[in-house]
């Protein structure tokens, strides 16, 4: 009985024993599951801090795309506009208002281009054109003060955009100067008498060129910078003075005088038109002229055998 109790016991011990090892197996087990999702979160935050920073990175890259992508916004350009335009303005004193208007365009920073004036038998100014220039920004302004001037009859504005061709001549120039450059750079590498002639021919035929761009850069430069304006001053309610017909002796003089101008220039202009043919014929007949005893020779006439003819 005491084995059999004291095997029961060693077994009972046994079981206990592998109870517990199988305990202690199932919490390190456990311990493992729960250290394990740990470290793989912990390896997964360090992956995931990696990844965000490819992710950022992959972000950054992704946004870069859609930022070149995107239409970029076109640099703003200045507008270049050539005005013209022409005033008519009726006035009781014209040379008063003509001292005026030259007035107000040099208050404006303009000039007066040129200047015609007309005059009745007793000198009195009775029409005046000048032709001004005023800054392109001051335009609607000069109009507006020099019809302040007297009664506004007629205007005519226009104005053209030359955008397109002033940027045209900017970019050549400068395709230009970068090609002396390197006519230039190509110069002082050459070594023989035949390429220093054939650079320097070729240089100075694009500083030619050069100077032709900037002449009409600086011309568009003058023509949108400084707006053409004709101004008419006419004195008021009194219509151009018809000239009397010329009578008697001068008209009649006058008359024969225009009837030998037309006459004679007549003549001249059927003279130039035969003259071509005169100058071939004489080219032709001449020596035709000079060789006409040769042409009128006979031929000689055959001899028989017996010597007669």
């Amino acid at each position: 009985m005491r084995r059999i109790r004291g095997a029961v016991v060693g077994m009972a011990a046994l079981g206990v024993v592998l109870l517990a090892g199988c305990g202690g197996n199932s919490n390190e087990s456990t311990a493992e599951g729960v250290s394990g999702p740990a470290q793989r979160q912990d390896g997964g935050s360090g992956a995931s801090a990696g990844d965000s920073g490819k992710v950022a990175e992959g972000e950054s890259s992704n946004v870069a795309p859609k930022a070149q992508g995107q239409p970029q916004a076109q640099p703003s350009v200045t507008r270049a506009i050539i005005k013209t335009g022409s005033l008519t303005v009726e006035a009781d004193d014209v040379n008063g208002q003509r001292q005026k208007a030259i007035t107000v365009v040099t208050a404006l920073r303009g000039q007066v281009a040129s200047e015609d004036t007309g005059s009745n038998a007793d000198g009195k100014i009775t029409q005046a054109n000048l032709v001004l220039k005023v800054p392109t920004a001051s335009y609607e302004t000069a109009i507006q003060r020099l019809s302040d001037l007297g009664k506004r009859v007629q205007i005519h504005q226009e104005s053209a955009d030359v955008t397109e061709q002033v940027v045209d001549v900017e970019s050549r120039i400068n395709s230009q100067r970068a090609s002396l450059d390197r006519m230039r750079t190509l110069l002082a590498k050459a070594n023989t008498i035949g390429e220093i002639v054939s650079v320097e021919t070729e240089l100075t035929r694009r500083e030619a060129d050069l100077e032709s761009l900037l002449a009409k850069q600086k011309n568009l430069s003058l023509q949108t910078e400084l707006a053409t304006l004709t101004l008419t001053l006419t004195e008021k309610g009194k219509p151009p003075v018809a000239e009397d017909p010329d009578r008697g002796f001068l008209a009649g003089l006058k008359g024969g005088w225009n009837a030998f101008v037309a006459t004679f220039s007549a003549l001249a202009t059927a003279l130039g038109a035969v003259l071509p043919f005169v100058v071939l014929f004489a080219l032709i007949g001449v020596p035709l002229w000079r060789n006409r005893h040769r042409l009128r020779r006979q031929p000689a006439l055959p001899q028989t055998p017996d010597g007669g003819q």
